[in-house]
């Protein structure tokens, strides 16, 4: 069944498995038309969570998830990617198109280093993580310093990375 990301779950906050959402694509009146909404990875989903609520908070979206009733449940799912499915995509206004680079492969200096498995956005700065060929994870600040270029029609992140952030081991 193919999917669509929405969203990606930030900082939790009060009790009530309740999140901010970081990059949504959809407005609080479509997230409340949602019953809801798969989690995970930023490749695929792996787990099923109904919506108990969904708020505004000045410009930021959020929403409440049942079953996330403790703070270890919530760091949990803090990071991962909120999905929907086409089908349900397709009953919801348009869905904004923001690229956030997951599935790109990552290249330095024309060599493959591994796929682009999330991406975090930080008041500062965003990140992405990639997962290296051997299966390690490297954290990037998408920032010019590191991002050379980007060819989003290949689905391609061209970067340069500081000696030692790639883990050889």
């Amino acid at each position: 069944m193919p999917f669509t990301i929405i969203a990606y779950i930030g900082k939790s906050y009060g009790l009530g498995g309740k999140f901010y959402l970081s990059e949504p694509k959809i407005d609080a009146q479509a997230l409340r038309s949602l019953k809801y909404v798969y989690v995970g990875n930023g490749v695929e989903p792996d787990e099923v969570l109904k919506i108990s609520s969904v708020e505004e908070r000045g410009t930021r979206l959020c929403i409440g998830l049942e079953s996330i009733d403790s703070k270890e449940l919530a760091i949990r799912l803090t990071h991962k990617a909120v999905f929907i499915t086409e089908k349900q995509a397709k009953l919801l206004p348009e869905i904004k198109e923001d690229i956030s680079y997951i599935g790109f492969r990552v290249l330095e200096d024309g060599e493959e280093l591994g796929t682009v498995t999330e991406w975090l956005s930080q008041p500062a700065q965003d990140i992405i993580t990639f997962t290296t060929m051997n299966g390690s994870t490297v954290m990037v600040p998408f920032v010019d310093e590191f991002i050379e270029s980007v060819d989003e029609k290949e689905g391609i992140l061209h970067v340069h990375l500081l000696e030692g952030m790639l883990d050889d081991h």
